[in-house]
């Protein structure tokens, strides 16, 4: 997703680079990574906005066991599939 229009309609690039617009939420499906440790960014819920990593994945309920970044008591939350994506932006560092 590269920009919100509107809180219904969005922008997003392919993976080849070409913009699409005009796109309803229910067009799109989130991306669970793969990889052990990957990166995601919470995009439903209470923590939204927030980027973390995955520890732990529970295929059977469809949730994820993320460690938040940034966060002083380093708090492992369960998060649904639906409410993270792949995180591909900068690190903590950057």
């Amino acid at each position: 997703v590269e920009d919100m229009v509107t809180p219904q309609c969005c922008v997003c690039r392919t993976d080849e680079g070409r913009l699409v617009e005009g796109l309803r939420e229910a067009m799109l499906e989130t991306v669970v990574p793969r990889g052990a440790s990957d990166r995601v960014m919470v995009v439903l819920g209470e923590h939204a906005g927030r980027v973390g990593r995955i520890l732990e994945r529970e295929p059977g309920k469809n949730r994820a066991l993320v460690q938040l970044e940034r966060d002083e008591a380093g708090r492992v939350v369960p998060l649904d599939y639906d409410a993270i994506c792949h995180y591909v932006g900068g690190g903590e560092d950057d």
